[in-house]
């Protein structure tokens, strides 16, 4: 008989894992019977909030907790270290973007689950948002002819205020507005559109000590073109335009537009949406590992979407198109 509910525990607890932990209360069939932190204000919260046990270490966790599987939303520069210990361990894995920071390590992660049989789920969940979800119909349907090319921006000002200081490191966090912004919509516009094939990319530090600022040319393998800009200390932006030959379809945060060349006013699709991507893609983790079967976002999409974002930091320090 399958299992009802499956074990998980929770790894790193603050900041982005805020918004797991509340997502993480309305999938069902995952129930936390651990977690694991630095910070024991944030382990013993979190305690109370599931009534589970807390590790202030991470191997104790791994090796003492009743769980089938963890969920990882820690800095990025953990996440290889953290899901290979896991794999090692017969946990299933649910990482939050990007599965590493580096393409060697997310191409040992992937090895590792494929010789182990285990499930690694990488957390892009803007693929998963209502936006982009109707896109993707209104796209299929043929409504606006032929895709010509898609610009897209993804920035926030975050670099304007206080952030970690890991963020500013570029082995930590290589080309930060890119690996902690762009690549929810590299993700996206591959879910979108197909594989990126070729990028050449231009990046600039016009306020941090780091390249705070990056746009960045793209050729998908079907043909299509478009650019991807991303900032970390321009005001927020969420917005892809997609072009045809019969309109243009504006993605925003929670509207669409769709505008057709023979029509004077565009349709215009509202969506109340907030924390329903991160439920969905964690509703699906437990499916998975129920039935094991593989979520749409493994560690091969996630390894690709991260080998698109070398490319885009090659293309930059070479000053030349980088094929992906």
């Amino acid at each position: 008989m399958k299992k009802e509910k499956i074990n998980v525990a929770l790894v790193g607890l603050g900041g982005h894992g805020v918004t797991i932990r509340n997502a993480i209360k309305m999938c069902t069939k995952l129930n936390v019977t651990a977690c694991y932190d630095i910070n024991k204000e944030l382990i013993d919260e979190t305690k109370a909030e599931f009534n589970c046990d807390g590790f202030l270490n991470y191997e104790e966790l791994l090796e003492k907790s009743i769980s089938n599987a963890v969920i990882i939303s820690t800095p990025n520069f953990l996440h290889f270290e953290q899901a290979w210990k896991a794999l090692q361990f017969g946990k299933d894995v649910f990482v939050e973007k990007p599965i590493t920071v580096k393409v060697e390590e997310a191409e040992k992660i992937l090895k590792l689950a494929q010789e182990k049989n285990l499930i690694v789920q990488v957390g892009h969940n803007t693929r998963k948002r209502k936006v982009f979800r109707k896109a993707k119909e209104i796209i299929e349907t043929g409504l606006i002819g032929k895709i010509i090319f898609v610009e897209s921006n993804i920035s926030m000002s975050t670099g304007l205020a206080e952030f970690p200081e890991w963020k500013k490191n570029k082995d930590k966090c290589p080309l930060l507005p890119m690996t902690q912004l762009g690549i929810h919509f590299i993700d996206t516009l591959i879910y979108l559109f197909g594989d990126i094939k070729e990028v050449s990319s231009f990046a600039r530090n016009a306020y941090l000590d780091v390249e705070d600022s990056v746009v960045t040319l793209l050729k998908f393998s079907n043909g299509i073109i478009g650019t991807l800009s991303s900032s970390y200390v321009a005001p927020n932006v969420y917005e892809m335009k997609i072009y045809g030959t019969e309109g243009v379809i504006k993605c925003y945060l929670n509207k669409i537009e769709v505008q057709k060349t023979t029509e004077i006013n565009p349709n215009v699709y509202l969506f109340d949406e907030d924390i329903e991507s991160y439920v969905e893609e964690l509703c699906e983790f437990a499916e998975c590992i129920i039935n094991r079967i593989k979520p749409e976002v493994d560690a091969e999409i996630g390894l690709k979407n991260l080998k698109v974002v070398e490319a885009i930091i090659e293309s930059y320090i070479t000053k030349k198109a980088v094929k992906v």
